[in-house]
C-alpha cells in the first residue's frame, strides 16, 4: 500500500468575550489548527472493539498489527465488514509490516457508550499509563519516530451487557 498525506491535525480553543471595563474582544482563546506531518509513513490500520458482556478485552500486539481476545468475547471489525478479524491484514487483507515507529494513535469511544474505556500498554521501555476514555470521547496522541509498545490492551472494565465500542486508528513507519 503506497500512502500519502498522512498527518494528524489538532485544534483546542474558544472565543472568550470580556465583560470587564474599557475590554474589547471577543479573543481566542486556545490553539488555532495545527498538524504534524509523517512523510515516511507506510502503515495505517484502523479497528473496532466492541463488548457483548462483562470483562471484555482485546489485546493489540502493536508491532504486528495482530489482535488476540485475552478476556470474554469482545467483537473486533476491521475494515467495515470484516468482523472478528484478528490477523494482522490492511484494509486490502495484505499482511502488515512490522511497525518499528507509532507515529500517530487515535482512540474514540461511541456516544452511546455506558461506561469508560480502558486503554494501557507495555512495551521494550516499559509500562504506558493506563487511559480512561469516558463515553463520547476521543484522544490523539502524536509522536514521532517513537519505538512501539510491545502490546497495548483495549479493555471494557466496567459492568455492561454489551455494546459499547472503541474504534483504534494507528499510522506509523515499517523498519
Amino acid at each position: 500500500m503506497t500512502l500519502s498525506g498522512a498527518k494528524a491535525r489538532f485544534q483546542l480553543n474558544a472565543t472568550a468575550t470580556p465583560t470587564g471595563v474599557n475590554a474589547t474582544g471577543p479573543n481566542v482563546i486556545g490553539q488555532g489548527l495545527g498538524s504534524t506531518s509523517f512523510s515516511d509513513a507506510d502503515i495505517v490500520y484502523s479497528f473496532t472493539v466492541e463488548n457483548t458482556g462483562t470483562g471484555d478485552v482485546a489485546t493489540l500486539n502493536a508491532a504486528t498489527g495482530a489482535i488476540t481476545k485475552t478476556s470474554g468475547t469482545p467483537d473486533v471489525t476491521r475494515w467495515g465488514s470484516q468482523t472478528n478479524d484478528l490477523s494482522a491484514v490492511d484494509f486490502e487483507g495484505v499482511a502488515l509490516p512490522a511497525l518499528s515507529s507509532i507515529y500517530g494513535i487515535m482512540a474514540t469511544t461511541s456516544s452511546g457508550n455506558s461506561f469508560p474505556v480502558t486503554l494501557g500498554g507495555t512495551g521494550s521501555t516499559g509500562s504506558y499509563p493506563a487511559v480512561v476514555l469516558q463515553p463520547d470521547e476521543s484522544m490523539l496522541l502524536v509522536r514521532n519516530a517513537t519505538a512501539p509498545p510491545a502490546t497495548m490492551t483495549f479493555g471494557f472494565s466496567i459492568s455492561s451487557s454489551g455494546g459499547d465500542t472503541v474504534t483504534i486508528t494507528i499510522i506509523g513507519k515499517s523498519s
